[in-house]
C-alpha cells in the first residue's frame, strides 16, 4: 500500500449506535506514557540507581487514522477514541520505537478519518472524520509535514464523514476516496484529490454503500487500485473485489477468492510484486483468521 487506513467497525446495528454515542464521548488529549518512578538497587550498593523512563507507547484505541510517511521513514498514527475519550495525539514510530509528537496545529480530536501518502504532492493527508454533535462529521482536509499539521482550505470538499475509503491511485496521480458514514446513513460518492483541492467524480458503477471495513490497497504491479471485502452489516461479510479504472469502479471475477472478511489489513509488497492480505475477521467476527493471501493482478491464492 501504500498501506491504507482501514476502519475497524462492529455489524451495522453497532455502528450506528457508536455514531450516535459519540455525542456522550469526553473529548479528550492523550498524554505521554509516564515514565517509572521505581528506583532499583544496584547490587552491593547502599543507594538506588537512577530510575529508568518507561518507553512511550500510544493509548489503546479504535478508529484512528494511520499511514506511513516516506519522507521521515516514519508511521503517523493520528486520533481515534476508546470508551469515554477522543483523541487527538500525533504519535509516529520509526523501527519499535513511538514517539509522542507536541505539533503547534492539529486538527480536532476525532474519530473515523482517514489517511495516506500522496507522492504526487509529496504530502500526508487526512480528510474527515467526528467528534461530538458539537463538531459532527468534518470536511477538512489536513497535511503532515513532518513535525505540523497544516489545514488546507480547497475550493471544493466533500460532505463531511467517517470511515470513507481512501487510498492513492498512481495511474491517475491522485487520491480517490470513497463512501464513508454520516451519520444517518453512507455516502455513495467517489472523489479525487490533485493536491490542491477535491473534485467530484460520476462513475457508472459502485461497490456498494452500506458497506464499511473494506480492506483497501494500490497494487503496483498491475497498477490497480483495490478494495476487497468488507462488513456489509446484518451479520453479513463480503469476498467481492473492485477494481479502480480512473473513470469508474469494476467487479472483478477472480477464479479464486479469500473467504468472506473485513477489519484486515492489505498492503502492496514490493519484494513479491503482489498485494497481501492479512488478518481481520471472518464469518462476522466469530473467527479471526492466520491465514494470508496474496493477489496477482487477476486472481487470489493462499501463501
Amino acid at each position: 500500500m501504500i498501506t491504507t487506513v482501514l476502519t475497524v467497525r462492529g455489524n451495522t446495528l453497532f455502528r450506528h449506535t457508536a455514531a450516535c454515542a459519540c455525542a456522550a464521548l469526553a473529548v479528550t488529549a492523550v498524554a505521554a506514557a509516564a515514565p517509572a518512578q521505581a528506583a532499583a538497587r544496584g547490587p552491593g550498593r547502599g543507594h538506588a540507581a537512577p530510575a529508568r523512563a518507561a518507553a512511550a507507547t500510544p493509548r489503546g484505541r479504535e478508529w484512528a487514522a494511520f499511514a506511513y510517511y516516506p519522507p521521515k521513514n516514519e508511521l503517523v498514527l493520528f486520533g481515534g477514541r476508546r470508551p469515554g475519550t477522543i483523541f487527538r495525539d500525533t504519535w509516529t514510530r520509526t523501527g519499535t520505537t513511538w514517539t509522542l509528537r507536541n505539533p503547534t496545529r492539529s486538527p480536532s480530536a476525532r474519530t473515523g478519518a482517514s489517511m495516506v501518502f500522496d507522492p504526487a504532492s509529496n504530502q500526508l493527508l487526512l480528510f474527515g472524520g467526528s467528534a461530538t454533535t458539537s463538531t459532527g462529521f468534518s470536511n477538512q482536509t489536513w497535511t503532515w509535514n513532518g513535525s505540523n499539521w497544516t489545514q488546507l482550505h480547497p475550493a471544493t470538499s466533500p460532505p463531511g464523514r467517517e470511515d470513507q475509503q481512501m487510498a492513492y491511485d498512481a495511474a491517475t496521480k491522485t487520491v480517490i476516496l470513497f463512501a464513508g458514514f454520516h451519520g444517518t446513513g453512507y455516502w455513495d460518492d467517489t472523489w479525487s484529490w490533485n493536491g490542491t483541492t477535491w473534485t467530484p467524480l460520476s462513475p457508472a458503477h459502485s461497490p456498494g454503500i452500506d458497506v464499511f471495513a473494506r480492506q483497501a490497497a494500490y497494487d503496483t504491479a498491475s497498477n490497480q487500485l483495490l478494495l476487497f471485502g468488507g462488513d456489509a452489516g446484518h451479520n453479513t461479510f463480503l469476498n467481492t473485489i473492485w477494481t479502480w479504472t480512473g473513470t469508474d469502479w469494476t467487479q472483478l471475477s477472480p477464479a479464486t477468492s479469500p473467504p468472506p472478511r473485513a477489519y484486515g489489513a492489505m498492503t502492496f509488497d514490493s519484494a513479491t510484486g503482489q498485494v497481501v492480505l492479512f488478518s481481520g475477521s471472518e464469518n462476522a467476527l466469530q473467527s479471526f483468521p492466520t491465514t494470508t493471501w496474496a493477489w496477482n493482478g487477476s486472481t487470489w491464492s493462499q501463501i
